[in-house]
């Protein structure tokens, strides 16, 4: 994954949750009903989401716990918030911010959404969401070097 290649090169940008053993984000899974891409799950699994640059990938409330630095910025509240507000249903909000993303449950896909939860931009994988959103706006702010695909 290339945030965690970035990370491990400019680690000052990156300040993760903690780790989050597989056995219970496959029980998060169940337990909320969402089934999602392999690579964010992956990604939970080694960070547990973590402030990447200036915006939140939001951590599963899990029996784990997270880094000391871990501000309840749970994913389950910011969902139901969401929904409140109009969300339709099949979007799963994993960070919001600069670039309000989910999870389009529908066909897997990272997406970034408008304010009125409009999909605006959609990208097949957790890297060309990461460096299509965050690293194009952040990257040569904090000093990272351009990625050559």
């Amino acid at each position: 994954m290339l945030i965690l290649e970035d990370a491990s090169r400019w680690p000052r940008p990156f300040q993760w949750f903690g780790a989050i053993p597989r056995s219970e984000l496959d029980e998060w899974s169940r337990r909320e009903r969402v089934v999602l891409p392999s690579d964010l799950l992956e990604l939970w699994e080694i960070t547990g989401g973590g402030d990447v640059f200036e915006e939140t990938i939001y951590r599963p409330t899990v029996p784990s716990q997270p880094s000391a630095g871990f501000v309840l910025d749970d994913i389950e509240g910011v969902n139901a918030y969401h929904s409140a507000k109009g969300n339709p249903n099949g979007l799963y909000i994993f960070t919001y911010g600069t670039f309000r993303s989910a999870v389009r449950l529908h066909d897997q896909r990272f997406v970034t959404i408008s304010e009125g939860y409009v999909v605006k931009d959609s990208y097949r994988s957790l890297d060309e969401w990461y460096v299509n959103t965050l690293r194009k706006e952040f990257g040569e702010r904090y000093g990272l070097d351009p990625i050559l695909l």
